[in-house]
Parts: C-alpha cells; sequence; structure tokens
C-alpha cells in the first residue's frame, strides 16, 4: 500500500489517495495518531503497526510513503482538549519524525531538522544550496526603506519557469538546461521530490526558489511519483 501523510483538508492529498486507489493507497491523518493500535518495535522494526484511515496495518505492507505536510498544527487537534492540545502537538511531531525517519520503504520525503518533509529552510538557505550545487542564482537584497519614494513602472518580469523533479525524471523544463539544473540540486540535497523555481526570460537557467512539497496536480507528475513509491528497490 502507498500512505499518504496529510491532512484530511487537504484536497490535493485526498485526491491523491483516490486516484490511487489501486495500490491501496490510504491517508495518514493526525487523527490516526491519538487511535489505538500503534506498535513501534526497535531496533528491528519487523512486526511494527501503525494506524491509517482509522485501519491497523502493519508496516511490512507499506510500498512507500509519501508525507504532504511540514508538521501537525495544534490548530488541528479538534479532538484533543484545549488546554492538551500543544502538548499532543509537540509529541505527536516529535513520533513523526522518529517514525517516518527509520521507515524501510520508499519515502518521498523524508524528515529533516524539526520539517516533516524534507528541510524546512528559508529562501536563503535554497539560495546558498543552490549556489554550492554550481547553480547561478538571481541576486537577492533585503533593505528597508527610510521612506515611501515614488518610483518609475517597472517592466513587467517575465514569468517563473518552474520545474520539478520525481527521482531522476524532471517535468516542465523548457529545455535540457533547466532540466539538469533542477537535478543537480535534487541530488546535492538529497531531495528526490523537489520543485525549482528558476526566474523566467532567458535560455539559461537562474535559480530564485525551492520547495519539498511540489504540486503533484499534474497528472504526469503524480504518475511519476506513484511510480517511484512503488519501485521494487529502496534507493539508499
Amino acid at each position: 500500500m502507498i500512505v499518504v501523510v496529510g491532512s484530511r483538508h487537504d484536497r490535493s492529498a485526498v485526491d491523491l489517495v483516490s486516484g490511487w486507489a489501486r495500490y491501496k493507497a490510504a491517508l495518514l491523518t493526525c487523527e490516526d495518531l491519538s487511535t489505538p493500535g500503534w506498535e513501534l518495535r526497535l531496533p528491528d522494526r519487523s512486526g511494527s503497526r501503525a494506524v491509517v484511515s482509522g485501519q491497523i496495518v502493519h508496516e511490512d505492507d507499506f510500498r512507500g510513503v509519501l508525507i504532504r505536510r511540514p508538521c501537525i498544527l495544534d490548530t488541528e487537534l479538534r479532538h484533543i482538549g484545549a488546554s492538551d492540545r500543544e502538548f499532543v502537538t509537540a509529541e505527536m511531531n516529535a513520533f513523526l519524525l522518529a517514525w517516518l525517519a527509520g521507515l524501510r520503504c520508499r519515502v518521498l520525503n523524508r524528515p529533516s531538522g524539526t520539517s516533516l518533509c524534507g528541510p524546512g529552510w528559508r529562501p536563503m538557505q535554497w539560495t546558498q544550496a543552490a549556489a554550492a550545487a554550481g547553480l547561478e542564482v538571481a541576486p537577492s537584497t533585503q533593505n528597508v526603506p527610510a521612506r515611501r519614494k515614488r518610483t518609475s513602472p517597472r517592466a513587467e518580469a517575465p514569468p517563473p519557469i518552474e520545474v520539478t523533479v520525481v527521482g531522476s525524471l524532471s517535468f516542465g523544463a523548457p529545455n535540457d538546461n533547466y532540466a539538469d539544473a533542477a537535478l543537480r540540486l535534487s541530488s546535492y540535497v538529497h531531495i528526490p521530490l523537489l520543485a525549482v523555481r528558476f526566474a523566467g526570460g532567458g535560455s539559461t537557467p537562474v535559480f530564485s526558489a525551492a520547495t519539498a512539497m511540489p504540486s503533484l496536480r499534474d497528472p504526469a507528475v503524480a504518475q511519476a511519483t506513484c511510480e517511484y513509491l512503488t519501485a521494487e528497490s529502496v534507493p539508499a
């Protein structure tokens, strides 16, 4: 089965589960974390069990896990008493970090730091990683003007170009240069599911932003993600 870790209020996650019904896809929500039936065995996780969509399932039945949330928020825990939500939220996030990091099946994307889905980096951290990977990056400045001044209207910038990486595949690149740049960054940061945004208007890719939670509404991207998760071998 494919497990999608997300919220029942996230329409895109719900749609993915529906579209992957042939793989017995199911949504793991914060409500499941409060349901009896979990069993985590260490160091050998054989026989460990989880609750997914209200049902107890064995981890050995997982073919792949897709993570579609950076964390659990206390505002989601309506089934928990208000006075306990902050504590329970912290416990749920800590447990998910450990549980997801140790899964033996394919996972997109594994937790990093305090984020459940890849690194929870800020824009400047992504820019630093892109530069370290050898990508050309857009110049960035930050300032606070003393007062608002009249400025001449600026020419409208070309729309950005977004390339989505799924494993060794890329989608949305206008040419090989953009595809190669996105794949290079994905490999450098060890994030197999990644959306990379480039400044538009040129034949040479200029990095501007990235996210470890790209949109999967493109059927081709969703299909590639499903195939990655259900592949027989588990990447290192």
